[in-house]
């Protein structure tokens, strides 16, 4: 019996590389009209966090404590007093975070996600730092897990035993759905997880699992699931 569906967000259900580049460049003309002078400029921004991560590797699955560091950094950069620079970030990253969740669904996932709720049990499980409430998938999601809570990234098994905990149901009775082979199917088969795999040949793997059933479109999720029901 299936009881949960669980899902991956960046990728699964929209594209974030996209997301993530118009936050960046208004992040930029915020500060650049905060702050007149600062110029947030990606290379530096992506050799900062580089240098943070090497100093501090725990920080890698922080996202929101390592973006935030990176803007403290780069207004430092800028001459400013490190006291007013930590200020200003902290106002940036909230400014970011709305941004980076301005999400563009892929076709069908809202009707899908609304049409599978009246059924299963809806979560996220997901390395990034999207919120459900900012994107409106609170009205069908009731549970998200990130590994910035938990402490632990995919494909580490913390995450999933933590939803499992979470909704009191076996592992077998929990369907993962993401589009990563390794820290997506991967992990959540090692977990004993039934597992759905959203076809990207932008990570074709190599994966050392194989999913119960691979799909190329979420629209394709809720007969995917009757077959694993059977």
């Amino acid at each position: 019996m299936i009881r949960v569906v669980a899902f991956d967000l960046d990728d699964t259900l929209w594209h974030v590389d996209p997301v993530i580049i118009r936050a960046e460049q208004r992040l930029a003309e915020w500060l650049s009209t905060t702050l007149p002078g600062i110029r947030y400029e990606r290379e530096l921004a992506v050799q900062i966090r580089q240098d943070l991560v090497s100093a501090d590797p725990g920080l890698a699955h922080r996202l929101t404590d390592l973006r935030q560091a990176v803007i403290t950094q780069v207004i430092i950069r800028h001459q400013v007093d490190p006291v007013e620079a930590s200020r200003l970030a902290g106002a940036a990253m909230a400014k970011f975070l709305a941004w980076r969740n301005e999400v563009d669904f892929f076709e069908g996932v809202l009707e899908t996600i609304e049409n599978l709720a009246a059924d299963y049990q809806l979560g996220a499980i997901t390395n990034g730092n999207a919120n459900i409430r900012q994107t409106g998938l609170d009205r069908h999601f009731s549970f998200a897990f990130s590994a910035e809570e938990v402490g632990a990234p995919k494909p580490e098994p913390d995450l999933f035993h933590h939803a499992l905990a979470h909704t009191g149901c076996e592992p077998q009775e929990m369907v993962y759905v993401g589009d990563d082979p390794v820290k997506d199917v991967d992990a959540a088969n090692r977990v004993g997880l039934r597992t759905i795999w959203l076809r990207n040949d932008r990570r074709p793997g190599p994966a050392e699992t194989t999913p119960d059933l691979i799909i190329d479109r979420i629209g394709e999720l809720p007969d995917a699931l009757e077959k694993l029901r059977r």
